[in-house]
């Protein structure tokens, strides 16, 4: 009988205030897995610009680790680069990785925004917009290949000589990048969107109704894109928009994509659906590390119902600025699962937001212990929250 090897402790010694944010969203900080020689043979082949061999990485830690035994999405928070590559960490900036696996729901998406914004404020940028777009998945972004194929044999000889070299190396080179000698043929090529089948119009309708609740500012950008040989479904990017004195272009300071499929493309026996945000800002000062310490939640977030599940991200919201410790389930559908969880999690308080609720922007508050309860308006929860704690 083969011995199975000993989990590593990933554990975090140290935590910094974006690791506190994250943590409190529902992303572990961990140490991340050291990149080995087998990890880069498996992407060898893959454009380096999305960090393939960091995927792998991550896809073969989860499999060792045997992650597919906890609770989905495992949710993670880490530091990069990740040792064992030759990048270099850039000094004064913040580097890091937000990590869904196991579940293919838009709400880990959803909470990678939302943790990244948190983030990002917190280090100083208070204008940010999202910027998205979607290639959907395998059969949507085939589709969209075949059709932008087509366009590009009809109407080669009529591009630009700098356009036609490059699409000679790579055919999406119209779509990778925004250039206004070829504006024209760039506003009448296909764009992936078009294409999306009806699950990812569903997935990619999702997140837009999150951005509109937590009235998120974004647009769609149909140049968001940098390949299907790893991204899939919805691609975004977390901008700031402040506008400097010099006018400089608008910095982009964090890009995540799925990479549902690259689990299988690089020998594993099925896809594992996963998403990443990767954050890279400039800090305008210090990020000092702390001890980490074990935190014991003081509330448990329940939702049901679609539209419960959308508001809870802004019941989330009103904790943190509380300065609550919660934990919650927003990926789970059913109740049942969530008010076990909760009542044996040791928590002074559930926090309860069904359809009823959601609809009059409400919650309801109950003490685990006597299960006195009281409806409170999700404008008001932040001081109540602040009562209680």
């Amino acid at each position: 009988m083969t011995e199975q090897k000993a989990i590593p402790n990933r554990d975090v010694k140290e935590i910094n205030e974006a690791g506190k944010i994250a943590r409190f969203y529902g992303f572990k900080p961990i140490v991340p897995p050291a990149i080995t020689k087998h990890d880069f043979d498996v992407v060898k082949d893959f454009d380096p610009i999305s960090h393939p061999a960091e995927k792998a990485a991550l896809l073969r830690m989860y499999l060792e680790d045997r992650m597919m035994s906890q609770p989905q999405p495992v949710m993670l928070f880490c530091e990069r680069p990740f040792s064992g590559i030759k990048e270099k960490k850039k000094p004064h900036y913040l580097e890091a990785s937000l990590i869904s696996m196991g579940s293919s729901k838009s709400i880990c998406e959803c909470l990678s925004i939302q943790t990244g914004i948190t983030i990002l404020n917190k280090l100083g940028f208070k204008n940010i917009d999202v910027r998205l777009n979607s290639i959907g998945d395998k059969d949507s972004a085939n589709e969209f290949q075949k059709k932008l194929m087509v366009f590009i044999r009809k109407n080669f000889n009529s591009f630009p000589a700098d356009l036609r070299q490059l699409l000679k190396k790579d055919p999406l080179a119209i779509l990778r990048r925004k250039n206004e000698a070829w504006a024209e043929f760039q506003s009448e090529c296909p764009k992936s969107i078009e294409f999306l089948s009806e699950a990812s119009r569903a997935h990619f309708k999702e997140i837009l109704e999150f951005l509109e609740i937590l009235e998120i500012p974004y647009q769609i950008d149909h140049f968001l894109f940098n390949g299907p040989d790893i991204e899939s479904e919805t691609i975004f990017s977390l901008v700031d928009t402040t506008i400097s004195d010099d006018q400089s272009p608008k910095a982009e300071l964090a890009y995540g994509f799925r990479f549902n499929r690259l689990a299988k493309k690089i020998g594993f026996k099925k896809d594992l659906p996963c998403s990443i945000l990767n954050i890279s800002a400039k800090l305008k000062k210090s990020l000092p590390k702390v001890k980490a310490k074990n935190i014991k939640p003081q509330f448990y977030l329940i939702q049901f119902g679609p539209e419960a599940k959308l508001k809870s991200f802004l019941v989330l919201e009103e904790l943190h600025k509380a300065g609550a410790g919660v934990t919650h389930s927003i990926a789970k559908d059913k109740l049942g699962s969530q008010i076990g969880v909760a009542e044996t999690s040791g928590v002074q308080y559930i926090i309860l937001i069904g359809q009823k609720e959601a609809l009059d922007n409400s919650v309801v508050i109950r003490n685990a212990s006597n299960r006195a309860q009281e409806i409170v308006l999700i404008s008001n929860l932040a001081s109540k929250i602040k009562e209680l704690i």
